[in-house]
Parts: structure tokens; C-alpha cells; sequence
């Protein structure tokens, strides 16, 4: 459910979800096809597939969205794909797949407490996402006309940074746990760092 209303939740600037839904895949991908499981690996593969087409449209100027039923598609298929890849390739430690999912994950779970914290509702909206903060920092600070794309570009990016370590030493139990919560800390203190700007 966190992972469905996460990508609910960064789908709102051109090609966020959708490179995010084709990062994740193209991991689980490539785990199964190295660990022979063909059949999987061409459902994620036709996948990919679809997502690429429709990206095509969306990046870098937006001529067709997701809307909340796209984004809840793929939040479904990010899901789904995680719980049989890791019942494909049990040898994989759960803590790898936390690592891979923790930008969806921790997107709903931090909002959701920051917004309690604030005393208001967590089912209402606001401005104080991640994505959005950067692109008010983008927008207004740095004056970028092409804030919205390039919010959704410089995320991904550092998505993909910050997990290449989980995927290096993805056989590796204890690293995988204590990256996972490091992942954790390196998004909140990114965040203050982004709203303090905000504020300003």
C-alpha cells in the first residue's frame, strides 16, 4: 500500500514515476535474467516496453499523463514485480528490495508523519513533498524555466546514485540493512536542507 500511494504521490512532474517505475525494472530485469527465470523476465520486459513508449510522450515536454489511475497502475506492478522477484530469487535479502523501494516508501511514511507532527490532516495535500520543494527551489531561487523536468531528472539521478552501493553488495545481509537506513537519513536531511530554502 505504501509503495501503490507513493507513486501516486511523485507522480505530478513529467517522467518522475515513469523512469522510477523503469529503474526498479530494469533491476528486477536483470536479477532474473541472470538467475534464469525467462518467463518473469519477459513480463517485466513488456513492461518496460510499454512504460518506454509512454515516456516518450511525457518526457521532456508532457503531451499525454498518467493521471491517478496510471500512477496507481504502476504503483501495482512496482509492487507486484518486488514480491515475485523476490519469491523467484529467495536468496536475495528482503532488506535489498527496502533499499530499492525506499524513495516510494519513505515518501508516504515521512509525510505522513511530518504532517501529524504539523497537526494537520494526512489525507489532505500540500506544497511540502520532496519533488515539490526542489521545484520551488529550481522555479524560484535558481530561476530554471525548465523546473519541472529537471526536478524529475535530478531525483532519478540521485536515486540511481544512491542505490548502486545495495546493488554492489546486494549479497551482503548486514549491508543491505544498515544502507536501507542510511538511505533514510540521507532523504531527511536532504529534505530540511530543501525546506529551510523553502521557508526562506
Amino acid at each position: 500500500m505504501f509503495i501503490i500511494n507513493g507513486s501516486n504521490l511523485v507522480d505530478g512532474f513529467n517522467g518522475l514515476l515513469a523512469i522510477q517505475f523503469l529503474i526498479i525494472n530494469t533491476i528486477y530485469l536483470a536479477i532474473n535474467i541472470i538467475n534464469i527465470n525467462y518467463n518473469f523476465s519477459l513480463f517485466l520486459l513488456g513492461q518496460i516496453i510499454i512504460v518506454l513508449s509512454f515516456l516518450i510522450f511525457n518526457f521532456p515536454k508532457a503531451k499525454i499523463f498518467l493521471g491517478d489511475s496510471g500512477s496507481y497502475v504502476l504503483g501495482v506492478l512496482i509492487a507486484l514485480n518486488t514480491i515475485k522477484t523476490h519469491l523467484l530469487n529467495i536468496e536475495i535479502y528482503p532488506f535489498f528490495f527496502t533499499s530499492i523501494l525506499f524513495y516510494l516508501f519513505f515518501e508516504v511514511f515521512f509525510s505522513f508523519l511530518r504532517k501529524l507532527k504539523a497537526k494537520t490532516s494526512p489525507l489532505k495535500p500540500d506544497e511540502k513533498h520532496l519533488h515539490m520543494l526542489l521545484y520551488f527551489w529550481l522555479k524560484k531561487i535558481k530561476k530554471i524555466k525548465n523546473s519541472n523536468y529537471l526536478t524529475s531528472l535530478i531525483l532519478n539521478i540521485f536515486y540511481i546514485i544512491l542505490i548502486i552501493p545495495v546493488l554492489l553488495f546486494k549479497d551482503n545481509a548486514l549491508f543491505c540493512r544498515y544502507w536501507f537506513f542510511s538511505l533514510l537519513v540521507i532523504y531527511i536531511v536532504f529534505y530540511f536542507r530543501l525546506y529551510s530554502l523553502y521557508k526562506k
